[in-house]
């Protein structure tokens, strides 16, 4: 990506105290979110990779990027956190949902469904796609602030933002890792140029 900016990558699990000064937050993947945090302890069995410490920083650090109003792009697993964070739930285990289990170590790839005038539907350039696919959770109730704009045939959401994105920073959340897929492909590299773009955005009007 050529976009012209200055950018300066950060790792906040490892720079923890920087989360107050970025201008900028990807939630990345990872393991499962413990399932107590979603009123849910009673399946604790059933996850996988579960590391209590990681949720308690991913939430606190969620919780700076709404009192400061930054810019957020969250990644499967950052998905599933910010439904969290936001009072929403998730399902524990879908292992039996073909469309989402990794096939021979790769992710599997499967379509989805967007929706019409959402942020997905207009990178996609219309209401289907073809996306990745490597996770145990997924968004089961969403949380009020959100909406949902993709899904996946089975049904699980694939992707959410704003309901009301008036005097909103920018918001996208998605099931899928645009980071493991080609660039060019309409839902990769362009989600990550426009996150970029929204952080260049909000800098210039602060």
């Amino acid at each position: 990506m050529r976009l012209g900016l200055d950018v300066e990558v950060i790792d906040l699990s490892a720079r923890p105290d920087e989360a107050a000064s970025v201008d900028g937050i990807i939630f990345t993947g990872g393991g499962d979110i413990a399932p107590e945090r979603f009123g849910k302890a009673d399946e604790a069995a059933r996850c996988e990779g579960i590391k209590p410490q990681r949720d308690d920083h991913e939430l606190r650090v969620c919780d700076v990027a709404r009192r400061r109003a930054l810019p957020i792009l969250g990644i499967c697993r950052g998905e599933q956190l910010l439904n969290v964070a936001f009072g929403g739930t998730l399902i524990t285990d879908i292992p039996t949902a073909r469309d989402h289990v990794k096939q021979d170590g790769q992710d599997a790839r499967h379509a989805i469904s967007t929706i019409a005038g959402s942020t997905v539907a207009q990178l996609a350039a219309g209401d289907r796609a073809e996306v990745n696919s490597s996770h145990h959770q997924a968004v089961d109730r969403l949380a009020e602030p959100f909406v949902v704009t993709a899904r996946a045939n089975d049904g699980t959401i694939e992707a959410f933002e704003w309901a009301d994105p008036h005097g909103k920073p920018f918001l996208l959340a998605v099931q899928w890792h645009p980071e493991r897929m080609n660039q060019s492909e309409p839902l990769a590299g362009p989600i990550f140029e426009l996150f970029l773009n929204a952080v260049a955005g909000s800098l210039s009007h602060a």
